[in-house]
């Protein structure tokens, strides 16, 4: 099982008998994160509150003092007592980072396991807590002019683009860009990556990795261009876009789940969204490329030995031959063959 279904196996069970597998220990349920893993790392739930946790059996004499705990947003480092032993803890504080928790859960359980001495793998916890204190502070800010208009993008291909196209879930597990995958929606038929801009060279584009157009292993890519119109009090804020998305999916709850996790994962919270209230976004020019044959990009075979990490502008001037017609994107991810999503030929005419 995976470490999200063992902990809402846990949940389950935290107002009735303990299940196999699942043990009571004061006022905590445990059971083992990775029972074949042979180390002591405990997934937990409060019986009082039901908040999720993480334990870490070790010795009273390898639990470093209070003050090199890292202090990791929304989450809380502590120590207590179970059965009269040790344990090294950190505590979830607010229930909606609940998956972000789990993929925390997931990558220290798995440098717990490498591990060896009780000592080395306090270290383990605390360092990968670490880590994550980064990823979790780098949003205290908010997303910054340029993450603020690429998520307003993404989130407009995602409402605009695929969901008058494909069912819900299908069109909300698509989109990757925040999970920093190459492209930013990947479905059946093909990846797209998205990009925008705004103000002096609309139509100059950043690409990020000789990656990002590399379509080698991929039933096709295409890239959406998206020229905005940025101004203070008019158009549409990214405010607005989530909530129009949220909205959108609200019937569908599978797909909302998908779309909160994201919204999380790309940096964007709610806490913030005061700091996005001004600035709107209007579509001025759409167009959509299709990324094949000569089409001017890096890709990693391109790269002489030892280069990487490439970052470069790219004309779409330059691309007139590869421009698709209207809607043509759609169709094409949607498939051609006529087995085509039940809801796709409304939405594209054809």
């Amino acid at each position: 099982m995976r470490i999200d279904e063992l902990w809402q196996a846990l949940e389950s069970g935290a107002g009735s008998k303990a299940k196999r597998g699942v043990r009571t220990a004061g006022g905590w349920l445990l059971r083992l994160a990775r029972p074949d893993a042979g180390h002591p790392l405990f997934l937990a739930v409060e019986r009082s509150t039901g908040r999720r946790a993480l334990l870490l059996r070790a010795t009273r004499a390898a639990i470093p003092a209070r003050r090199e705990w890292p202090a990791c947003r929304g989450l809380e480092v502590f120590s207590l007592l179970v059965d009269d032993i040790a344990h090294l803890g950190v505590v979830l504080k607010e229930p909606r980072y609940a998956d972000v928790f789990t993929a925390l859960a997931e990558d220290l359980a798995r440098r717990v396991a490498d591990a060896g001495t009780t000592t080395e793998q306090v270290r383990a916890l605390l360092g990968g807590l670490a880590r994550w204190q980064k990823f979790l502070a780098a949003g205290a800010e908010g997303l910054n002019e340029e993450a603020q208009r690429g998520l307003w993008g993404e989130l407009h291909f995602l409402r605009d683009g695929l969901l008058p196209v494909f069912a819900e879930e299908i069109s909300v597990t698509a989109w990757q860009g925040h999970r920093a995958a190459h492209q930013d929606f990947l479905l059946p038929a093909g990846a797209v990556e998205v990009k925008t801009t705004s103000g002096k060279a609309p139509h100059i584009v950043r690409i990020t990795s000789e990656r990002q157009l590399d379509g080698r292993d991929l039933p096709a890519l295409y890239l959406r261009h998206l020229a905005l119109t940025v101004r203070e009090g008019a158009g549409e804020t990214l405010p607005a876009m989530v909530a129009s998305l949220r909205a959108r999916l609200f019937a569908a709850p599978q797909a909302i789940e998908h779309f909160e996790v994201g919204l999380l994962a790309a940096g964007y919270r709610d806490a913030d969204a005061w700091r996005y209230e001004a600035r709107g976004y209007s579509v001025r020019e759409a167009n959509d490329f299709t990324v094949s044959g000569r089409f001017p990009r890096l890709t990693e075979r391109d790269l002489p030995a030892g280069i990487g990490d490439v970052r470069y502008a790219l004309s779409l001037d330059a691309c007139g031959s590869f421009l698709l017609p209207p809607n043509a994107l759609l169709a094409a991810l949607a498939g051609t063959d006529g087995k085509r999503n039940r809801r796709t030929k409304k939405a594209i005419g054809s």
